[in-house]
């Protein structure tokens, strides 16, 4: 016999795993989201990684062109491992906006390794990557898709059941 917890959380998953919905205790929308790596996240990785000043570190905001600015694309690669963001000094801003590429993302960006093509995330962290891996040249193939986001997540090829 199952307690109420454990049929909570058995609920919960079923809904985040599909559709997604809303917790019926906090009233905050949960959804396991499938993302591709896509030609707008590569662009923005190859322009990051091209920054050569100081650090490495980036005001994107105020430094970026539009392209990267505008897709907001670039957070996206920090699932990867790819770029990441200078924690904000400022306790009255949640990000300072500044990122860099990481060693592993210039390598990316440079064609020198592949990547997961996909990444399954819940609550903006990962849970899983997909099996197959995805080179630099090959992101230019596949373009942002809402509705393939929006989709309920499947379960990653090797993956034998969900965690959560």
């Amino acid at each position: 016999m199952l307690t109420l917890l454990e049929d909570g959380r058995k609920y919960w998953a079923a809904v985040i795993h599909d559709k997604g919905g809303y917790c019926p205790c906090c009233d905050r929308w949960g959804k396991i989201y499938r993302r591709q790596f896509n030609a707008t996240m590569a662009r923005s990785l190859i322009w990051l990684a091209a920054w050569e000043k100081d650090d490495g570190w980036c005001d994107v905001p105020n430094s970026a062109p539009k392209s990267v600015v505008r897709t907001n694309q670039l957070p996206t690669t920090r699932w990867w491992g790819l770029a990441e963001r200078q924690p904000s000094g400022d306790r009255a801003a949640k990000h300072s906006g500044w990122w860099r590429a990481t060693d592993k993302g210039n390598r990316f960006a440079r064609g020198l390794i592949t990547v997961p093509k996909e990444v399954y995330t819940y609550n903006a962290e990962v849970l899983y990557f997909g099996a197959d891996e995805i080179h630099i040249k090959d992101t230019f193939k596949t373009v942002f898709d809402y509705e393939q986001v929006m989709l309920p997540a499947t379960m990653p090829r090797g993956q034998q059941e969900w965690a959560f």
